[in-house]
């Protein structure tokens, strides 16, 4: 039973030498603080990576609202098959979980039932755009303040996600960008 039990803990080893390396290369959130009145506010979906929830999505859309006591309410929305397409919302509420620099927030939705975790990996200064994770990196939003963007603006937010790690061939555009 102990050469078993060498190989099972050798495993749970290797497994937790494989996840810290993982982890390693996960962005993190942004060391760029956000401030959390210039986040609120209508946020336009570019790109994403491919996610059940939002399969058939087009033309999505999430606004963010700054409660009195602090909370944010969510609003996410998307049309089914093409922008014309019948609406789907999701509403959500919830707070920031990073007080250093405000770019991880926890959102429940479904009254509080499924939480769910956006960072916020980079953002323009001035706010026109931002680019969101979970903890789990197999999701990302390349978000902007304009349903569209020209295509220079549209590949330089496609390469800053290349940039960290990110394999921006995956991504899916329901807005396509402006002429």
């Amino acid at each position: 039973m102990k050469p078993m039990t060498g190989k099972i803990i050798a495993i749970f080893l290797a497994l937790g030498a494989l996840t810290s390396v993982a982890a390693a290369t996960v962005p993190g959130p942004s060391s760029k603080p956000v401030d959390p009145k210039k986040y609120v506010g209508r946020w336009y979906e570019v790109a994403r990576m491919p996610n059940k929830v939002q399969a058939n999505c087009a033309a999505a859309t999430s606004d963010w609202a700054r409660q009195p006591d602090g909370q944010f309410q969510v609003i996410q929305t998307c049309h089914m098959g093409s922008a014309t397409g019948s609406e789907k919302t999701w509403r959500g509420s919830g707070r920031i979980v990073d007080e250093v620099t405000n770019s991880k927030f926890r959102i429940g939705f479904f009254g509080g039932l499924v939480q769910m975790d956006y960072w916020v990996l980079d953002r323009g200064d001035d706010y026109s755009w931002c680019i969101l994770t979970t903890p789990n990196p197999k999701f990302l939003w390349i978000m902007s303040r304009r349903p569209n963007l020209t295509p220079a603006q549209t590949t330089a937010l496609i390469e800053r996600a290349r940039s960290m790690g990110y394999d921006v061939s995956k991504l899916i555009f329901d807005n396509p960008p402006a002429g």
